[in-house]
């Protein structure tokens, strides 16, 4: 493999920051002493140990958002999935999950790499270039949205594969969400940059889903149809939307970026960022495969009752990518920044011991939703869906294997390995829907979760290989390889428990949680708890497990 491109020679090296006028923690987490809040350094500045802790502390707060979400969401899908018939829910499913593919591709792949750009530009003090980017992700999805919405309006029988003219009329409702998802991603990116996670907190993880729960609600009191339930998602975007923009004038106003915005001095840097950002759709195609592609498939050889099945779960498996998806947003700037320092060594510590502690938070999730599935399943969704507990426990393996390696194609966007990047995600795209096609006639829903599960596991060990010489390690870190083992070994066991015994929720809840508190036990130094969070250490039963 060949070594990654080296940036700019005129870095400072990560170990002589330019000096910075000391700052209180801007996490909002308070540190474990006065002193040490007191001396921290303006976020994205500072060492690269100090720039990983504050990464973590700033991440912790978006956890506990995604928690919030997870919470609001789950009780959305559920008042849904009992309220609508099993026919409407897999019409608004598929139109929601097309939605979904149209948000990822009206940015044109630039979407999740806007916080990588404006840190770069950010640490060359290029605000030109800076602001910029932003505008030219905000005109690209204003432009693909207008051709792409001009399309379906123009041509809906022949773009929707679909003969229920319920389901176009809802899917031609939900398609004006997308637009409005591409918009909110490029806000989300630009607060992660600037080191605001109470806005992503409050943006993303708090008032959306809260507006989404209170539609569903009104949805149960009123029995009103499938559409009504279509528009109130599409109101709650706009509203979203909205709030986000006065959020964004507040934190450029609170950072000192608003007289740094020249409107007749923005650099849109179109090349650099095409360049980069063209080749990398395959990544959003993968995603989309991965989402969408296989409800596709489904719909076309199976009946709505089916793709209900594989639908009910998807959004509980998916519970496993929920901690990654926090932290991802501070640490791509994080990993932009040091990369552009030169600091692998940095770059290695950061991707490890986040990705490390991501595995450890996320391990009670994949505990109750891979071996506790068939129990969750029937307490969730009733005896009805009981066929969707197999498809919710393979999900699961997928998705927490794709969290538990970390952040690799993350970093491997950053040390610009595209080319590799490129054929992997068509590969294991070609893949997943190959799979698809060739079991689900035949096995249904559960075909397309071995699909997703081969596809991710396949997609992670090629992007770990990839790893050893961009950022030099090795396939598992020694400093995290007792980690990982524990949670190898917990899973496993959890896992025969389960299966030998069936003991119910209940008791499986207990055993999950003894699992779940080994692998923190053992797994702490790898994360670093004490040094992030020196503030479990005056927690009494906290500080006698993790001495």
């Amino acid at each position: 493999m060949s070594s990654p491109p080296r940036p700019p020679k005129e870095r400072p090296p990560a170990d002589d920051p330019a000096p910075v006028e000391p700052l209180p923690s801007p996490d909002g987490i308070p540190d474990g002493t006065e002193a040490e809040a007191a001396t921290a350094p303006r976020y994205g500045t500072g060492t690269s140990r100090q720039m990983r802790r504050s990464q973590v502390r700033g991440s912790a707060l978006l956890v506990v958002g995604r928690i919030v979400t997870l919470l609001l969401t789950t009780a959305t899908q559920v008042v849904i999935v009992r309220v609508l018939t099993q026919s409407d829910f897999g019409a608004f499913s598929y139109a929601l999950a097309l939605a979904a593919a149209g948000r990822t591709l009206l940015s044109l792949g630039q979407g999740r790499l806007l916080s990588r750009f404006m840190a770069k530009y950010e640490e060359h003090q290029d605000y030109d270039r800076m602001f910029g980017a932003v505008l030219l992700a905000v005109g690209t999805i204003v432009v693909t949205s207008l051709v792409g919405l001009g399309l379906f309006l123009s041509f809906p029988d022949q773009l929707l594969n679909t003969a229920d003219p319920a389901t176009v009329q809802v899917v031609l409702i939900l398609l004006l969400l997308a637009p409005l998802e591409a918009l909110d991603q490029v806000f989300i990116n630009i607060f992660a940059v600037f080191s605001a996670p109470g806005a992503i907190f409050f943006r993303k993880y708090l008032f959306t889903p809260g507006l989404r729960l209170a539609v569903v609600v009104a949805l149960a009191l009123t029995g009103a149809s499938v559409e009504f339930l279509a528009i109130g998602y599409v109101a709650a975007g706009l509203v979203g939307l909205v709030v986000s923009l006065g959020v964004l004038v507040r934190v450029l106003r609170e950072r000192g970026l608003l007289e740094k915005l020249r409107p007749r001095r923005l650099r849109v840097p179109f090349k650099a960022v095409f360049s980069f950002s063209t080749p990398l759709l395959t990544g959003e195609l993968l995603q989309l495969s991965l989402v969408v592609g296989g409800v596709l498939v489904l719909g076309y050889y199976q009946s709505a009752e089916e793709v209900a099945t594989y639908r009910a779960v998807f959004n509980p498996s998916r519970l496993n990518t929920a901690v990654l998806g926090a932290f991802v947003p501070l640490f791509l700037p994080l990993a932009a920044r040091l990369f552009e320092r030169r600091d692998i060594d940095g770059l290695r510590a950061a991707y490890w011991h986040t990705g490390a502690l991501v595995a450890v938070l996320t391990f009670p999730v994949f505990a109750l939703t891979g071996p506790l599935a068939h129990d969750l399943t029937l307490l969730l969704f009733g005896p009805r869906y009981s066929e969707s507990a197999l498809v919710l426990a393979l999900l699961s393996i997928g998705y927490y294997f794709n969290t538990a390696l970390g952040f690799n194609a993350y970093t491997l966007q950053v040390c610009a390995r595209l080319r590799f990047l490129v054929g992997v995600n068509v590969s294991v795209a070609v893949l997943n829907i190959g799979l698809s096609i060739l079991l689900v006639p035949r096995y249904g829903a559960v075909a397309v979760a071995i699909a997703n599960l081969a596809a991710l596991v396949v997609q992670n060990v090629l992007n770990q290989w990839a790893l050893r010489s961009s950022i030099r390690t090795g396939f598992i870190d020694r400093s995290c390889l007792r980690c990982y083992l524990a949670i190898v070994a917990c899973a496993a066991t959890l896992w025969v428990f389960q299966w030998t015994l069936r003991p119910g929720l209940l008791v499986g809840l207990v055993a999950a949680t003894a699992a779940s508190l080994v692998v923190l036990v053992v797994g702490r130094r790898a994360i670093e708890l004490e040094e992030n969070f020196p503030e479990l250490g005056r927690v009494p039963v906290l500080r006698w497990l993790l001495r």
